[in-house]
């Protein structure tokens, strides 16, 4: 029964911080990827679990290789993959992620897109909603180069959630250290 209790009391702070405004979200610094990359992260959030993460990414071509989530309906993933990047690449990536993106989801909404420089790095990214089992997902991927790959980050949530979220997920990118 005490275990019942809890778990009813977990789930439903986890809906409670869901529905907080933005402006209530407290970010946190934390360093992911092995202390490779340092961003602010929505306090509250936790490691999605091995377990979640073979349920949610089963269907996907790949898996990201950190996410943190608030009870899966906000998720920030990490990917660190296998292909070689550089400060130079960035652009290129940025050019390739948006011909594929654009061509791959012809029912999205664009908000924007391109390369900015974020604490003296440039950091490509794509802003977008797409249809997504049913319902709008708000999306932003972000990416750069960390010691020689690249690294791609996404923030997701529902699309009644954007007007909260969005300046949440731009100030995560806006934060972004990677150790070169």
């Amino acid at each position: 029964m005490k275990s019942l209790i809890l778990t009813l009391l977990v789930s439903l702070s986890g809906l409670l911080m869901a529905a907080r405004p933005a402006s209530e979200i407290e970010l946190v610094k934390k360093r992911v990827l092995s202390e490779r990359v340092e961003v602010l992260i929505p306090k509250g959030f936790e490691l999605m679990t091995e377990q979640q993460m073979d349920f949610i990414y089963s269907h996907a071509s790949s898996r990201p290789s950190v996410v943190f989530t608030n009870n899966n309906l906000v998720t920030l993933s990490f990917n660190y993959s296998d292909n070689e990047a550089d400060q130079d690449m960035v652009d290129v990536y940025q050019a390739n992620f948006s011909k594929t993106y654009h061509k791959q989801y012809k029912q999205t909404t664009w908000f924007g897109e391109g390369v900015k420089e974020v604490s003296g790095r440039k950091v490509g990214y794509l802003e977008f909603m797409k249809p997504e089992m049913g319902h709008e997902v708000y999306t932003l991927v972000f990416f750069t180069d960390v010691q020689g790959k690249l690294l791609i980050c996404t923030f997701n949530c529902a699309d009644r959630q954007k007007p909260e979220w969005e300046p949440l997920a731009k100030k995560i990118l806006n934060s972004l250290k990677a150790n070169g």
